[in-house]
């Protein structure tokens, strides 16, 4: 998976690649848009469950070829690219997560929470999830301006910051961290940023080179082996807590 900041989290001096910006994504797609309501919030609603971020139902876009097939399968609706924006504009003042295709020409973009997402809900399993996941950002809080208020842990949806005890400084944990943005656009007192990562990550330019990429980075039964040794190992090393279920 890969993760993109929302808008208000950056500033000019941000250098952003395209497949990095929301808007852009839209933008540079001839359609068509497809909004869906999303699957993982509608399981937990079946399940008699209820998101705690948004009660909007239809978060999520499919974009081009992969909309056409959603269209051809009678799912989800036709939109207009100026519906998208907005979609995606309000789903950012929400507080999800946005989650597009991990490839340069975007083919979906989930808009997604920590308590109902499939894929964020993995995120909090693994001890270290950033070896899992793709992000040109990191958060960092500023010591002399946090007020330890704890409203970023409270917004953070993969539990990457925490503020120890009322009225703490509040810290990142960099082996969780997504560079999602949220703690950024939503800090009363402005004390929390989004930097650049010092090697940007470039994903594949289309969803064919990715399975690609992946086919021919396959696990045979000795690397999985080792994998779930790394795992076990890294649970140890970072004390991880299996996360109540959800």
């Amino acid at each position: 998976m890969r993760t993109i900041p929302v808008a208000k989290s950056i500033h000019p001096h941000h250098h952003v690649s395209t497949f990095d910006e929301a808007t852009t994504l839209l933008k540079q797609s001839e359609g068509p848009f497809v909004i869906l309501e999303c699957i993982c919030r509608k399981k937990k609603k079946i399940e008699g469950k209820t998101c705690i971020v948004t009660d909007r139902k239809e978060t999520c876009l499919a974009i081009g070829s992969i909309a056409q097939s959603v269209l051809g399968a009678g799912v989800g609706r036709e939109i207009a690219s100026d519906e998208a924006m907005l979609t995606i504009e309000q789903n950012q003042k929400d507080g999800l997560v946005l989650q597009p295709s991990n490839t340069e020409k975007a083919d979906f973009i989930c808009s997604c929470c920590g308590c109902c997402c499939g894929m964020l809900s993995i995120h909090k399993f693994l001890p270290k999830p950033l070896d899992f996941w793709a992000s040109n950002f990191y958060a960092e809080v500023d010591i002399n301006t946090c007020s330890g208020c704890a409203v970023c842990e409270t917004k953070c949806q993969v539990g990457a910051v925490q503020t120890p005890t009322n009225k703490q400084i509040a810290f990142v944990d960099l082996n969780r961290c997504i560079g999602c943005g949220i703690c950024v656009s939503t800090c009363p007192n402005q004390a929390m940023s989004l930097l650049n990562k010092p090697v940007e990550t470039r994903p594949p330019q289309t969803r064919e080179d990715l399975y690609d990429i992946i086919m021919s980075k396959k696990k045979g039964r000795l690397g999985k082996l080792k994998l779930q040794g790394k795992l076990v190992m890294d649970t140890i090393s970072t004390r991880q807590k299996m996360p109540a279920k959800q």
